[in-house]
């Protein structure tokens, strides 16, 4: 890092970074050739802005997983979540409704895709017309796997990391990167310090084809929020499929249930798995996950709450950041 921080970034792609991390990957059996790193060019797209009424949020698109987060977010405001929602007699339904909106998420996974080589598109993720009519088919009740999608949905990954930034000039980051699983590849390149990913596992179960070139899809969600008064939000997360689970409840959290940041990010958060089994993270509230087991709701055994948000933000002059503590992460400022 301090090596491209001080030559710049051909350095990597075709100086003597990217010579060794080449000779590295072939002597592990890999193909990568400097002619790889030299045509690669880094993809720079518009970030997505959706309304959450007194809120704008900017997302990244495909096939980032901003669109799922999107999706579940405009579906929760269709409820008019308020502190009143976290009352007894409110609670559980909320959470069945945040539930039912993941599995659908999850039945739309495989719509997140790179746009530049799929014709598949995930446009109607944030379309309201799409958000009304999934609103209409949740009722009181849960349904089996097929109700949300004909599709069998992918597998669970985790191995990622995010940070959130707002600088003095109020230009704000939020930034996600991963190498996919625990350690990526689990192969490491001695002359360069780099451990390469194993993103191509993301096409698992969710392309019928790869195409050179073509990026995995993923569930990278960093967000940018924005509000009428001029507050603003940075906010993101890592976990793999985790990730849109803890950022979406985070936002509501913060949003609409008005919790302090700390007490958002560490609220203990539900997780709809790849099986639709919902799973809870230890000390979430034993009365919901009866409730919710009652509705029918399959309550699964998730043992890896490897979930982390972090946060800043800007609001009438003052600045808050909050980085979840899961990982025994910290927030810094000078």
């Amino acid at each position: 890092m301090e090596t491209v921080g001080r030559l710049g970034a051909e350095e990597f792609y075709s100086g003597k970074i990217g010579r060794d991390l080449v000779q590295d990957v072939k002597a592990a059996g890999g193909t990568l050739t400097l002619e790889d790193l030299k045509g690669f060019s880094v993809r720079v797209d518009q970030a997505l802005q959706v309304d959450l009424g007194d809120t704008v949020m900017h997302i990244p698109p495909p096939p980032a997983g901003g669109a799922l987060l999107a999706f579940i977010l405009q579906l929760m405001r269709e409820f008019a979540l308020s502190p009143r929602s976290l009352d007894p007699d409110q609670k559980i339904e909320m959470y069945h409704r945040y539930v039912e909106a993941a599995k659908f998420a999850i039945g739309q996974k495989r719509n997140i895709c790179d746009p530049q080589f799929n014709k598949k598109s995930a446009a109607h993720l944030t379309d309201s017309s799409f958000i009304a009519h999934i609103r209409s088919l949740i009722s009181n009740q849960t349904h089996d796997s097929s109700f949300y999608s004909s599709v069998q949905p992918p597998s669970d990954h985790f191995g990622t990391t995010h940070v959130s930034v707002l600088d003095e000039d109020g230009l704000a980051v939020s930034a996600t990167s991963t190498i996919n699983q625990l350690f990526g590849g689990a192969v490491y390149s001695p002359q360069t310090g780099i451990i390469l990913n194993n993103e191509l596992a993301d096409f698992c179960g969710r392309a019928d084809a790869v195409t050179p070139g073509e990026q995995p899809p993923s569930s990278m969600t960093p967000v940018v929020l924005e509000s009428r008064s001029g507050g603003l939000l940075v906010i993101g997360g890592s976990g793999g499929s985790m990730i849109t689970s803890a950022v979406a409840l985070s936002i509501m959290n913060r949003l609409w249930l008005k919790m302090s940041l700390k007490e958002a990010i560490s609220a203990p958060v539900i997780f709809v798995d790849s099986k639709n089994n919902v799973n809870f993270e230890p000390g979430f509230d034993e009365s919901v996950i009866e409730g919710l087991r009652a509705l029918g709701h399959n309550v699964g055994n998730w043992k890896y709450f490897l979930n982390v948000v972090n946060a800043v933000e800007r609001e009438d002059g003052c600045i808050w950041a909050f980085s979840d503590r899961r990982k025994m992460g910290e927030s810094a400022g000078y």
